[in-house]
């Protein structure tokens, strides 16, 4: 396959959101510190408002992270590279930058009061928790590219 969009096709979408629900709640779960407790304390926030938030979420940023990543596909085929991931972590300082892009715009449609609290609090630190789980990020997507 040569466009990420791809995995937007309903044989694929479900599995894909599944499997970055999965990394995503593995991510915040291994995190430590004042920073990682406040992450796992406002991510247990937001399930209570809704359990299924997490995969909500990906589902809904899914087109914009995949359209913001397809030009790094197209270069990572082009130098017929073999690891999505380790191909990102060489661009991993614009990949954050476009995620937390994403993230910022979903931010703003956030209803819940406590919630829009919580992501403000975090915002700051969150590109530090992102950027060494973009290499696993890149082999997700990989993995059902082939």
């Amino acid at each position: 396959m040569t466009d990420l969009s791809q995995l937007l096709t309903a044989d694929k979408r479900d599995t894909v959101v599944a499997d970055l629900t999965a990394f995503a709640d593995a991510t915040v779960a291994k995190q430590s510190g004042l920073t990682g407790t406040a992450i796992k304390a406002a991510v247990a926030a937001a399930k209570k408002v809704d359990a299924n938030i997490v995969s909500k979420g990906v589902n809904r940023m899914l087109p914009d992270v995949l359209g913001d990543l397809q030009p790094h596909w197209q270069a990572f085929r082009a130098e017929e590279s073999t690891d999505f991931g380790a191909f990102l972590a060489g661009r991993s300082a614009q990949v954050v930058d476009s995620l937390m892009s994403i993230a910022d715009r979903n931010a703003e449609s956030i209803t819940v009061a406590p919630l829009a609290k919580a992501y403000n609090g975090l915002r700051g630190k969150a590109a530090k928790v992102i950027e060494p789980e973009i290499p696993e990020l890149g082999r997700i997507l990989q993995k059902h590219m082939s």
